[in-house]
């Protein structure tokens, strides 16, 4: 996946984390709350290895450079 494609996926991501964050702070119960934590948890991880993947495409694009 080329570094563009990385970067719409991981700002994709960041307004899901928004969202969740807006349905976390709504919740009525810890029951609901929950379930919205294991979701933002989950997209975290997501995130991390998405910017992870740019971060090693961006060595190899450093690499050619020099």
């Amino acid at each position: 996946m080329d570094i563009h494609q990385l970067k719409q996926r991981i700002d994709a991501s960041g307004k899901k984390l928004v969202t969740l964050g807006n349905e976390y702070i709504k919740s009525k119960d810890e029951t609901a709350a929950r379930k919205v934590l294991v979701k933002m948890f989950g997209e975290i991880s997501q995130q991390t290895l998405l910017l992870g993947e740019q971060n090693a495409e961006l060595d190899k694009k450093m690499m050619r450079k020099n």
